[in-house]
């Protein structure tokens, strides 16, 4: 194994760590996240945000294990990288929405290179 493929392993499953941690999260405790929906999300959607936030958990979980696994990698890191992206500029300017930022780029990251395996989608 490369030195690249080696990075994009390690890259690969840090991302999924965040996605499964913050999924789970979401799952257990979502009550706790409620407060994070945006009413853009809630008016568009027409759902409660106690739902919103299950079929988010549940989106990054499915998305974080598939990522973990190495199936699909480069459409579901474009997929969560796009589903960051809205969360992080849900956030705007504050530390959260930063870091979400740079997690949105490494996810992009991944989506473009790939899993340094083959060259498909």
């Amino acid at each position: 194994m490369s030195r690249t493929q080696i990075g994009l392993t390690i890259l690969r499953f840090g991302l999924s760590a965040v996605f499964l941690w913050f999924g789970f999260s979401q799952l257990l405790d979502g009550i706790n996240w409620v407060y994070l929906v945006p009413d853009w999300a809630v008016n568009t959607l027409q759902l409660p945000p106690a739902m919103l936030v299950l079929a988010n958990g549940l989106v990054e979980v499915v998305l974080g294990a598939l990522l973990a696994m190495g199936i699909w990698t480069r459409i579901v890191a474009l997929l969560l990288g796009l589903h960051l992206a809205l969360i992080s500029f849900s956030l705007g300017i504050s530390p959260s929405g930063v870091r979400d930022f740079g997690l949105v780029l490494a996810t992009f990251s991944l989506a473009i290179i790939g899993d340094g395996k083959t060259e498909d989608i």
